[in-house]
């Protein structure tokens, strides 16, 4: 449990804490220096004077919570990996001499705490500064049944990880690295497929009644080529006034889910619209193309926890006597993951935001342009949605364009612009 501060990785795990912080303070300079410049004139509209600097306190409320939140977890998740404290927790407990199961312990506590420390912050979110700007409707008690949910489903799911990752070895050896990416591959056809069931652990879900919009989103998918079951709308306004809609399913067998926001808030043409930027994706494969980049980001996942594994150098800077996989999953998904998801995700949002460009293209090819244009301006100013971020940070983080590229996008493939407007 001493500390070995000549552990080159104990400085790399250190490092890489900082660097992320270092990042977010970047982050929050660049997306500060865009506040005084005028929006683009694709959006000038969205808000009113009056909205625009609501959007500002809004903004500034929610920067305030995050950099609180940020330093916050920092300092803990220093004083975690400098003090060595899960090596303390773990043989301080006596869960070294519970072979396995001590890890799988282990990293139950590990989620079990890191869940409950995100509580005052979630909680301020929800009950101060989304109450303030009117966005909740969620109350007390969901929230609450919804942290007991999180915080059960997140440490089965840790904890089982663990546990697959030593029968793996067990079995396999260093092969595990091939076995953990054929797990993550099957989770995730598994949540694709079955995304709205876990969804109805914490939403009711009914079906769109019959009329002339269910008719419209029915004869688009079929004229396109999917079969459509039930169209189900999802009672988000309990929680939220936020809109959106999601399309799901493998094959030409699709479930369409609309927040009930959607429904009431917005005109059938909007809807139609952008469900037929979600069915662009489907005729361009574009779930294809990310469920494969999305494999070689579970492959690097994968060859991470094998390679940790396979050598004690990641444990032992951590405070264990030896080579611990609760350790090096924990070292994992809360320091050394983040910024190689970053990297990878650059390559991985370019490729996103061509394809939000084809499938918007989709909509305007099928004389749906310009209802997407309103219900994209809808949904920005429903959203509360940043109308001008950075360039930069646009660049490497969005997977969609911003909302003035896109309605530029639109007008480009036939969407007439709005008269009077600029």
């Amino acid at each position: 449990m001493n500390i070995d501060l000549k552990n080159p990785f104990y400085w790399v795990l250190l490092g890489l804490i900082l660097l992320e912080y270092l990042w977010e303070f970047i982050r929050y300079r660049l997306s500060d220096s865009m506040l005084n410049k005028p929006l683009p004139a694709e959006v000038a509209d969205i808000y009113d004077p009056a909205a625009y600097r609501r959007w500002l306190d809004y903004r500034r409320d929610s920067r305030r919570l995050s950099v609180v939140k940020g330093a916050v977890f920092t300092a803990l998740t220093l004083i975690l990996f400098a003090g060595n404290v899960f090596a303390l927790v773990y043989y301080g407990l006596g869960l070294d001499g519970l072979g396995r199961w001590g890890c799988v312990l282990l990293m139950a506590i590990y989620t079990a705490f890191s869940v409950v420390v995100e509580i005052p912050f979630n909680y301020y979110s929800t009950f101060v500064i989304e109450e303030k700007y009117g966005f909740n409707k969620s109350t007390k008690k969901t929230f609450w049944v919804d942290f007991i949910k999180s915080l059960l489903v997140n440490t089965v799911l840790n904890a089982g990880l663990v546990s697959l990752a030593f029968m793996l070895f067990d079995w396999i050896g260093l092969w595990m690295i091939v076995g953990l990416f054929a797990l993550l591959t099957v989770i995730m056809v598994i949540a694709s497929a079955f995304s709205m069931t876990f969804m109805r652990l914490s939403n009711k879900f009914t079906p769109l009644e019959d009329g002339s919009l269910k008719d419209r989103l029915t004869t688009l998918f079929e004229t396109n080529g999917y079969r459509v079951g039930t169209i189900w709308v999802m009672d988000a306004s309990r929680r939220t006034t936020r809109a959106n809609a999601f399309c799901t399913g493998l094959g030409r067998m699709k479930k369409v889910a609309l927040f009930d926001n959607l429904v009431n808030n917005y005109t059938e043409d909007e809807i139609t619209a952008v469900f037929a930027h979600e069915l662009g994706h489907a005729k361009h494969r574009d779930t294809l193309a990310l469920t494969s980049m999305q494999l070689v980001i579970y492959a690097v996942m994968a060859a991470c926890i094998g390679w940790m594994v396979s050598a004690d150098t990641v444990s032992t800077a951590m405070g264990f006597d030896g080579v611990n996989v609760a350790a090096v999953i924990i070292a994992l998904l809360s320091v050394v993951f983040e910024p190689l998801l970053f990297l990878l995700m650059i390559p991985i949002n370019a490729l996103s935001r061509r394809m939000e460009n084809g499938a918007d293209r989709f909509a305007a090819g099928n004389g749906l342009g310009e209802g997407l244009i309103s219900a994209l301006k809808k949904l920005s100013r429903d959203n509360f949605s940043n109308l001008n971020p950075h360039p930069l940070l646009s660049a490497i983080e969005d997977s969609h364009p911003t909302t003035a590229q896109r309605i530029r996008t639109l007008r480009e493939n036939g969407a007439p612009a709005q008269k009077g407007k600029k």
